[in-house]
């Protein structure tokens, strides 16, 4: 790419549909995936979560080996727990300070535990390893999500911030779904020290792809930001969001849809292989049908530039999985659950994106961070709440029953969606 063509793109990026005076004719834009600058980001950020998936499963394994599998989960805690709770001063960090530099530093300090774990496996490989690197890969880790949420905004003009999260959409479902089989064939090979290894470079590639970026500037920060302490910082970003009707309808709204999505797919579809003697084969099979739709939806709208009614969208992309989750209840033959889960995919990619967008484009650059922390802590922090929550129903109230009730969750979240004026016409 030319010198030219990055001009070119510097130029797109500083202008913003939003200031220009009214009347005055739509700026051309082309597709988010012809920015160079938002291609390095997406191999950053693709990277950086391939490491995070390949540390997860190799610590995993490793701990399910060294010990019983009730202390497995409990290191597996260890680094989870604090990621989500830093998550929010990481959200305040990436908005008081450079973005893009705490991006850098998160993946180099995490290449370095990944390599100083590598070298200390080759002679010890015990429990105490693996809580103290969970614990310092945990706290590095927090920073990087919310950073990465406050610079991908600002790489990209407001009409491009659809197509640029479909884009992302893709990028982060590739990498989850080669994460994991990588992470269990590097431990196959040589254990521990080759999984961390490759990990430590993992990161060093995000390192070098993230560092040349160069966001828009933030407009207009806040006076007092600098005098602020990380608490009454952290306060004022929660006011914005609740005083702020769009963001705190779609908080809600992607919270309840997401509550209602995560148990289901991340434990609900064993439970019901289990229960209708599919077996692992049938698990394998939901999943890839699930994935097939999430690909083919996020592909529909890498092209999109925003021409939607994104409230409208996410409304019945949730009442679309509030249906494929009322297939999977109902389901009882293995292509008819296969079915359900492609449909939930299909609903799943663009209610994705059209948050994401929505998000990206409400949102003020001074409150970026705090927003992008906020809302990773509402879809990811409430993994292990909603597995527990679906695992006991399930048990209490059988499978079926349990994704009926999910189905109708998600259904609810459509309804309020709709019923919001304020997000609804957006």
């Amino acid at each position: 790419m030319t010198a030219g063509s990055d001009n070119r793109t510097e130029k797109i990026q500083d202008t913003d549909s939003h200031d220009k005076p009214p009347g005055l004719p739509e700026v051309a834009v082309r597709p988010a995936y012809r920015e160079p600058a938002y291609r390095r980001y997406l191999v950053g950020e693709v990277f950086s979560v391939l490491g995070d998936q390949i540390w997860f499963v190799a610590l995993a394994w490793k701990a399910t080996e060294l010990t019983s599998p009730a202390t497995a989960g409990l290191i597996l805690s260890i680094s989870a727990i604090p990621r989500l709770i830093l998550m929010l001063f990481g959200g305040m960090l990436a908005d008081r300070y450079d973005a893009r530099k705490l991006m850098v530093s998160s993946d180099l300090l995490r290449a370095a535990v990944m390599f100083a774990a590598a070298g200390i496996a080759l002679w010890q490989q015990g429990i105490f390893l693996l809580v103290l690197v969970s614990l310092v890969f945990g706290i590095v880790d927090a920073v990087f999500l919310p950073a990465a949420g406050s610079v991908r905004p600002r790489l990209l003009h407001s009409q491009q911030l659809s197509s640029g999260a479909a884009l992302r959409e893709l990028g982060m479902r590739g990498a989850v779904t080669l994460g994991s089989p990588l992470g269990g064939l590097l431990m196959t090979i040589g254990g521990i020290p080759v999984a961390c290894a490759a990990n430590g470079i993992t990161f060093l590639i995000s390192m070098a792809a993230v560092r040349t970026l160069r966001p828009r500037p933030l407009k207009s920060p806040e006076s007092t930001e600098g005098s602020e302490s990380y608490f009454v910082s952290l306060r004022s970003g929660l006011r914005y969001m609740a005083r702020h009707r769009v963001l705190r309808g779609l908080l809600v709204t992607t919270f309840l849809v997401n509550f209602a999505f995560v148990g289901p797919m991340n434990i609900g579809l064993a439970l019901l292989a289990k229960s209708q003697n599919w077996g692992a084969g049938g698990i394998g099979n939901m999943l890839a049908g699930f994935g097939i739709g999430a690909a083919v939806g996020a592909a529909v709208m890498v092209r999109s530039r925003r021409p939607y009614r994104a409230g409208l969208l996410i409304a019945a992309a949730c009442m679309m999985e509030g249906v494929g989750l009322s297939g999977l209840a109902l389901a009882s033959d293995l292509w008819i659950a296969v079915a359900a889960a492609i449909f939930i995919g299909l609903a799943s990619a663009p209610l994705g994106i059209a948050a994401s967008a929505l998000m990206q484009e409400e949102t003020a650059d001074e409150f970026r961070g705090r927003v992008s922390s906020v809302n990773a802590l509402a879809s990811l922090g409430i993994t292990p709440l909603a597995m527990a929550i679906t695992g006991g129903a399930a048990e209490w109230f059988g499978t079926r029953i349990t994704l009926a009730a999910s189905a109708q969750l998600a259904f609810v979240a459509g309804i309020l969606c709709l019923a919001l004026p304020d997000l609804r016409r957006r």
